[in-house]
């Protein structure tokens, strides 16, 4: 067993179910499904999308959680329970030590990780998990939700007949409940003990959770663990209208002016900050910007020395949202 979880009596009455999906649990999860092949009756069409999709930004999510080992901490705040938004802010006020702590546990850090270090890099990094999930979660939400839904509702039934104990066998093949320990398989040879001293565990059904729980490495955080929800036989994250609409905009636009398009309409942003959020020149943010701002999608505005670039009526109605 990777993982053992010590309960007090006081723990077991303070296990709670999370009611919905985590977006940020999500997020990463399905960062790790990306790097992997597994389960392509369920994840193929989606993975395939996207991988045709990721712009450079989006790529270097992928060297902050590999598909196996570590994936820092930061990225998975408390605050995502309250939503998309509420977790972002939380990750871009991550303080520089638990930047760097969390970073010098990764197997491979990215030779960039640290520019996370500066003083935008919280900020950059919030906003290219927002462009990330606009783009490649948000439209598979409904069908999340829905699975997650039903998984809880199997769970609620199980808990309030069988308890704790007879619950763990059935939310993972890999737990087992040795009173007081909850024992559960990570799949990794790492053994990890978790005492959560009275303040109870909670668990986070996730749809891009595969095979194995996951929890987090630093056991002062709030204790959580997440698991695979009961993935229905050839059900699969799509949008299809939303995914096709993406790939219309793609064709009539071309990829990369497509990827500007969307980026401007996450929140007003100079030229220079439509660069990093793309992944590409000042130059050719410049140039791509223009076509749009002549083409009524967005509206360019000077301000100072700057422009600021926002989206426009037309531009939502194109994007669809």
């Amino acid at each position: 067993m990777g993982l053992r979880i010590h309960f007090t009596c006081e723990d077991v009455a303070r296990t709670t179910f999370a009611a919905k999906p985590d977006p940020l649990w999500e997020l990463l999860l399905s960062l790790h499904q990306l790097q992997t092949d597994d389960a392509p009756q369920v994840f193929g069409k989606w993975r395939r999308r996207v991988r045709s999709g990721l712009g450079e930004q989006e790529r270097r999510l992928l060297e902050l959680a590999p598909a196996t080992g570590y994936s820092p901490d930061f990225l998975t705040p408390p605050e995502s329970a309250d939503g998309l938004g509420a977790g972002l802010d939380a990750l871009a006020r991550t303080d520089r030590g638990r930047l760097r702590t969390d970073l010098e546990r990764l197997d491979d850090t990215p030779r960039w990780a640290g520019s996370l270090l500066a003083a935008d890099g919280p900020n950059r990094l919030a906003r290219a998990m927002r462009g990330y999930f606009r783009s490649y979660i948000r439209p598979y939400w409904p069908t999340i939700s829905q699975e997650v839904d039903h998984d809880l509702n199997a769970r609620a039934k199980t808990f309030m007949t069988r308890g704790l104990g007879g619950l763990s066998s059935e939310l993972n093949q890999g737990m087992a409940w040795n009173s007081p320990v909850l024992e559960v398989d990570l799949g990794r040879a790492r053994s990890q003990d978790l005492h959560l001293d009275g303040r109870g565990l909670r668990l986070i059904p996730s749809y891009f959770c595969w095979r194995y729980p996951i929890t987090l490495r630093d056991p002062n955080l709030q204790p959580v663990l997440v698991y695979p929800v009961r993935h229905r036989p050839f059900v699969e994250p799509v949008a299809e209208t939303k995914a096709a609409t993406e790939q219309a905009l793609g064709s009539l636009l071309g990829r990369t002016r497509a990827a500007v398009l969307r980026s401007i309409s996450l929140g007003g942003c100079s030229t220079t900050e439509l660069a990093q959020r793309v992944g590409i020149s000042p130059a050719s943010a410049s140039e791509h910007a223009r076509v749009l701002n002549q083409a009524g999608l967005i509206s360019t505005r000077r301000v100072g020395a700057a422009v600021n670039h926002t989206i426009g009526p037309t531009g939502r109605v194109l994007l669809g949202a």
